[in-house]
């Protein structure tokens, strides 16, 4: 009984590993060339445009939403404030476009990309709860790291990162101030951008225990607190900070139902001021990534998952204008992954590919599989009624690579069943001829 375990224990093992590790080997000999489409709004045609990478060769198609080809240069036209730089080197600056001029100055002070990507989101990565809060005011020309840290929890906790002590009076400090701003403790959710190479610092937003949202700033060594109105009902699941030099906005806010906000900023004091609704259909946080293309005429939002691309375009004030949706190049089937479906009947993955956590999941392929289990079913009765084995034997082995296809037959060619003793094929194998009876036994 141990024998019969400890076989069926390395079998599946067996199974597991080569269902894990194919997969990456095919994809290591077959490297995956395709990328993703690049989505705009051109405002000189006012169409979507988009640039593809077809496989080998670094072959790129330049198209627009109604199928028109163009040449790499035209395409770049098309998109003049995304490609200011080479206008400016063919000397098409400054640009008239919609009855207004725009020289290299103004595209300059109006692009901002904001990206959220499903990595970033709350449960998708692990997160040390350890945060610099930076000198808003630093009174230099950069922003500095603190010599202290901020642990957010049943109050604001102040380390020196020296001496690697709890900083007493700048935790009584900034807990008292948070706490007369109407702070309900616990810290839920603390949302923030770690990084001194940025045009300012808007410090970090803070979740209460009943939902409500403050931001916090050091500014002269004191706490600054201002707390964030939300519109009725809203639960704020993420919010992404990007502290920029256009000063009209500190980020994105996504909440627990997936609508997503822009969050305006208050430009003489770098806080919070208003929420924007984003009208965003079809957007899915959780597998989808998410830019947005400011420029002087419009602001353009584009988010897509390994399959599907979609662009809405809105004007300055963020109402829609235009809408387009593509199944990208990247999302058709290769050959090798036709010739791989057909061979095992499943593969598993222990990449998320929208998170930094350790996933398991089983990708099934489907009836394309069944000929080559039926061909695996074969050879694996052939193997083991050669080396002598009865069909009761075999039955549970043959059972297994029913199930698993190309997998159970290699893990039953390498760990086989015990030839159990007085069988005929134990006696053809010593040289003996069998006992009348004994074969059917």
């Amino acid at each position: 009984m141990t024998a019969r375990l400890a076989r069926w224990s390395l079998l599946l093992l067996t199974i597991f590993l080569l269902a894990v590790w194919w997969p990456l080997l095919k994809d290591l000999l077959f490297e995956y060339r395709y990328g993703k489409t690049d989505l705009f709004y051109s405002p000189v045609i006012e169409r979507f445009v988009y640039k593809e990478l077809l496989g080998e060769g670094h072959q790129f198609i330049y198209r627009d939403q109604d199928g028109t080809d163009y040449d790499r240069e035209t395409f770049e036209a098309l998109i003049p404030f995304i490609y200011y730089k080479n206008m400016e080197l063919w000397g098409r600056l400054p640009l008239r476009l919609a009855g207004q001029t725009f020289d290299k100055a103004q595209i300059q002070a109006e692009r901002q990309v904001l990206e959220l990507e499903p990595v970033e989101l709350p449960g998708h990565a692990p997160r040390i709860q350890l945060f610099p809060l930076l000198e808003a005011n630093p009174g230099r020309a950069r922003l500095r790291f603190p010599e202290d840290i901020m642990r957010p929890g049943d109050r604001l906790t102040f380390i020196n990162s020296d001496a690697n002590r709890i900083d007493p009076e700048l935790t009584r400090v900034f807990t008292a101030a948070l706490t007369e701003a109407g702070f309900a403790w616990p810290v839920q959710a603390s949302f923030g951008r770690v990084s001194i190479l940025k045009a300012f610092d808007a410090g970090y937003f803070l979740l209460d225990r009943t939902g409500d949202l403050f931001q916090l700033r050091r500014v002269d060594g004191a706490p600054e607190v201002t707390p964030v109105p939300l519109p009725d009902g809203l639960a704020v699941r993420h919010l992404k900070v990007a502290e920029n030099k256009r000063g009209d906005s500190l980020g994105l806010i996504l909440s627990e139902d997936d609508r997503l906000f822009l969050l305006a900023q208050d430009e003489d004091r770098r806080t919070a001021a208003e929420l924007i609704p984003l009208a965003l259909p079809g957007y899915d946080p959780d597998t989808m990534e998410l830019k947005i293309l400011f420029n002087p005429l419009y602001r353009t939002a584009i988010y897509s998952d390994q399959r599907e691309i979609t662009a809405v375009a809105m004007d300055r004030q963020f109402e829609p204008i235009a809408r387009y949706s593509r199944t990208m190049a990247m999302a058709e089937p290769r050959l090798v992954d036709r010739v791989w479906e057909a061979l095992v009947p499943f593969s598993l993955d222990l990449h998320d590919p929208n998170g930094r956590y350790l996933r398991l999941s089983l990708d099934v392929h489907g009836p394309l599989a069944l000929p080559a289990i039926g061909v695996a079913l074969i050879i694996a009765w052939l193997l083991l009624w050669r080396r002598g084995l009865r069909l009761l034997n075999i039955a549970p082995s043959l059972l297994l690579v029913a199930l698993t296809g190309l997998y159970g037959l290699i893990a039953v060619a390498l760990i086989t069943p015990e030839t159990p003793q007085g069988s005929a094929g134990a006696d053809r194998r010593l040289g003996r001829a069998p006992v009348p009876g004994q074969a059917n036994a």
